[in-house]
């Protein structure tokens, strides 16, 4: 008898850690999270991490099951996954091949080190590279924004950030350009698509129901 009574003891304290356990997960998992669960998830689909991504998507789909972007973009991952398309290096995974053997800015405005730095990359890969580097900040910011650095045999993307660094800019990589933008701005903007995606999370979960009693007798 004590034996069967220590036995369902136990069995209520795993299923308690385990109910713990799970709503860990789900918070740490919840809407104030799934801006970046898709945003991590997208940034795996354009590396060719398809097998990554679909996992991202599936889990903001767990969560927000109406959100439209995530639905499209884990149909097309499901879809190059039967395929079998095999991964493309994506264009950082490029770039850090690449290893500039001298770097040298003395107060360079911003401008012509992006400049530089889209020629190196053509130079050094002899033309299988092509990076363009697009600042979306003030016109003004590439003329007033200076950097002095020195450096040697490191690879590109190192060299990338740094200068980010050095600029308070913020680079993303796409497929075909490396794209700086001013850290506040993008700060800006991932607070405001936070905001908006957590609007609409708790608007699609918040019950719905007639708070008018029905009478059961009304024809």
């Amino acid at each position: 008898m004590r034996e069967t009574t220590k036995w369902a003891g136990i069995k209520r304290i795993t299923l308690a850690v385990t109910m713990i356990v799970g709503m860990i997960s789900v918070a740490l998992a919840g809407p104030g999270n799934l801006q970046k669960v898709f945003n991590d998830a997208k940034a795996a689909f354009n590396a060719g991490e398809y097998e990554k991504a679909a996992v991202g998507f599936r889990k903001v789909l767990k969560y927000q099951p109406g959100y439209v972007y995530a639905r499209k973009y884990l149909a097309q991952t499901e879809g190059l996954i039967k395929q079998g398309k095999k991964p493309s290096a994506s264009l950082e995974d490029k770039l850090a091949k690449l290893k500039v053997p001298s770097v040298e800015f003395d107060n360079a405005n911003l401008e012509s080190v992006l400049l530089f730095l889209s020629q190196k990359a053509n130079e050094i890969s002899g033309g299988k590279v092509v990076a363009n580097f697009i600042y979306k900040g003030p016109n003004e910011d590439k003329k007033l924004k200076t950097i002095t650095l020195k450096l040697s045999n490191v690879p590109m993307t190192v060299v990338i950030r740094y200068v980010g660094q050095l600029t308070n800019t913020r680079f993303k990589y796409e497929e075909f350009a490396v794209v700086g933008v001013p850290a506040t701005v993008q700060a800006k903007e991932d607070a405001i698509a936070r905001a908006l995606l957590e609007k609409k999370v708790a608007s699609e979960e918040k019950p719905k129901f007639d708070d008018k009693p029905k009478d059961p007798f009304a024809k």
